[in-house]
């Protein structure tokens, strides 16, 4: 059989194998998401990554609601109640992104997912995803590369990039990322200050004028294992590893009433809901979540920094 002839009939049957499986993950997903919102909606049962995603779809699709969050306003009442941090952290760094075609690390992998890298703010990028482990999806036919490695020692040529985003990443680098990562990258000797190194390097791999968005958890100081909560002391040194010309901060603090803007001083008792911990993915614990539901951090810290 020719070869353009063979190549031809594997492209479409892989295109094909394609639209078969996503034919099938929508239906359960469709499914999941229906179940999810007939219950009380708790966070990280069965539904709840469909809701997070159609949440966040929205949003990233409305230029009203990105504005807001580019101009710090205040948050609808109820945003983002029983929902993890993204839905601040992702419309807040994507808000904030330079118009243009310019070229951008994921360092973290947190904006792999389709329902993100279709919005708007990302059209024209070109994006490249640094992670430490292949991931069960990836969109290389969308012209994403990926990349595999720590990110206290990356391969890139200094000033590689226009726009950096490490969206709650930074408190893993250095952690036990065995169970969070599948990877055992981290689990033998624990480095809680690995997360300086890796700033460091993502400020050498920033092109000049460019800009790093980086986010963590926020509150009183916490060693879960496989991540750290930062507090005000670990925010300072990361904006003084990075050294930027300049920057801001923005505070998110969740509440029974959902997300709403904050500041250091009221959220610097926060504590993190660690639902592993919980009966839910414990049998032997007796803890369940609190009244307010939280799906995580309590609250939020996102750093702009120019370099």
């Amino acid at each position: 059989m020719p070869q353009d002839l063979t190549l031809s009939l594997g492209k479409s049957v892989l295109g094909g194998t394609r639209q078969v499986e996503r034919l099938l993950v929508r239906t359960g997903q469709g499914i999941r998401l229906a179940s999810y919102l007939l219950s009380n909606r708790r966070p990280w049962r069965p539904g709840y990554a469909e809701f997070k995603a159609r949440t966040l779809k929205r949003v990233l699709e409305n230029p009203s609601m990105l504005e807001l969050f580019r101009g710090g306003g205040e948050l609808p009442a109820g945003y983002g109640a029983r929902l993890d941090a993204r839905v601040v952290e992702i419309p807040w760094a994507l808000s904030r992104l330079a118009p243009g075609r310019a070229t951008l690390l994921d360092a973290g992998s947190s904006l792999n997912y389709d329902h993100i890298l279709s919005a708007p703010a990302l059209e024209g990028r070109v994006i490249t995803i640094l992670t430490l482990a292949p991931e069960p999806r990836c969109y290389w036919e969308r012209g994403i590369s990926y990349i595999y490695g720590d990110l206290r020692h990356t391969l890139f040529r200094e000033a590689a990039f226009d726009e950096v985003t490490c969206i709650s990443t930074a408190e893993h680098i250095g952690m036990d990322n065995a169970m969070y990562m599948k990877t055992d990258v981290g689990s033998d000797a624990p480095d809680e200050g690995g997360y300086l190194e890796a700033v460091a390097e993502l400020r050498r791999i920033t092109a000049p004028g460019g800009r790093l968005f980086m986010t963590v958890p926020f509150g009183r100081y916490e060693n879960h294992g496989w991540f750290q909560q930062f507090n005000a002391s670990m925010l300072d040194s990361a904006v003084e590893a990075f050294a930027p010309k300049r920057y801001s901060e923005t505070i998110f603090e969740y509440g029974a009433t959902g997300w709403r803007k904050s500041t250091r001083e009221s959220c610097a008792d926060c504590s993190f809901f660690d639902v592993h911990a919980s009966r839910y993915f414990d049998p032997m614990s007796k803890v369940d979540f609190p009244p307010d539901f939280p799906a995580g951090e309590r609250a939020v810290a996102c750093l702009e920094m120019w370099r």
